[in-house]
């Protein structure tokens, strides 16, 4: 039997979410993100060093250039840290030349602040261009962490797919970029907070505790059903997961992984160590 891999990820979307994807810059939205900088990332460092517990933190540029002694306590407590655009900005939405300049300007943040260059990359809002691929693997990218193929298992993204309406895709080539997939099923955010952006609504849920329970099913269907062949992947937001008592479903989903045998890493390596096999 396998050992089951398990990648916490945090997406550090503080001040960025809210004004690169829901427009909204409002004193009351940036105390929202201030609230994920300055209380719940602390609050989740403690847990992850007290549960001796690596992660991955996607952090937008922006918010490293605002917030550098949070994101230098990430690093220096031994944590990945991955690209996330700079201003969270959607890369659907954007030209080919815009989508170069927020991977630019990401990396330049990631460096400046805390010298670092990121083998991956997780999209804002988990969606990619049609050019995404290519430039992440022409900005030497090992990893990208934003589509949904498989539920556990990592895969190779596909370059140049060319979709129809009225008759059967037209397949692109295998890249030798890594897909480290991710579900929304898997994400805090949209189960924990109301936002009211149109066209964006995120209602928020009246039952936390049944989603603490999906993850640990998950992890426990890998583990037992699956023979721990595969990577449990978890995307969490300071701001959802670090307010209150919901870090405690944090703390239970790392005891979960715990009782199984599972394995706590980063992203990076396990795709290193899947390439290497």
């Amino acid at each position: 039997m396998s050992q089951a891999k398990v990648c916490i990820s945090f997406d550090f979307d503080a001040i960025s979410v809210w004004m690169g994807s829901f427009g909204q810059a409002t004193p009351t939205a940036i105390s929202r993100g201030e609230f994920a900088a300055e209380v719940a990332a602390p609050r989740i460092l403690d847990l992850l060093e007290r549960e001796d517990v690596p992660a991955t933190w996607f952090i937008p540029g922006l918010d490293a250039e605002t917030y550098p002694d949070v994101c230098k306590r990430v690093r220096d407590s031994g944590h990945e840290i991955g690209h996330h655009g700079y201003c969270h900005e959607g890369p659907v939405a954007l030209a080919e030349a815009e989508e170069r300049e927020v991977l630019e300007r990401g990396l330049e943040a990631l460096d400046g602040v805390l010298g670092v260059k990121p083998a991956g990359y997780r999209s804002p809002a988990f969606d990619l261009s049609p050019n995404s691929v290519r430039l992440l693997r022409e900005y030497g990218f090992e990893y990208d962490s934003s589509m949904m193929a498989r539920d556990f298992e990592l895969y190779y993204c596909r370059e140049g797919d060319v979709l129809h309406r009225d008759r059967v895709p037209e397949w692109g080539a295998q890249s030798d970029l890594v897909e480290v997939p991710v579900s929304w099923s898997l994400d805090d955010f949209p189960f924990t907070e109301l936002v009211v952006a149109p066209p964006y609504m995120f209602p928020g849920s009246t039952d936390l505790k049944a989603m603490g329970e999906r993850w640990e099913a998950d992890l426990d269907f890998l583990a037992k059903e699956l023979d721990g062949e595969g990577v449990f992947t978890l995307t969490l937001h300071p701001a959802a997961i670090g307010r209150g008592w919901r870090l405690r479903m944090l703390e239970s989903v790392i005891r979960k992984g715990k009782e199984v045998g599972a394995r706590f890493t980063t992203i990076n390596d396990v795709v290193s160590d899947w390439k290497a096999a």
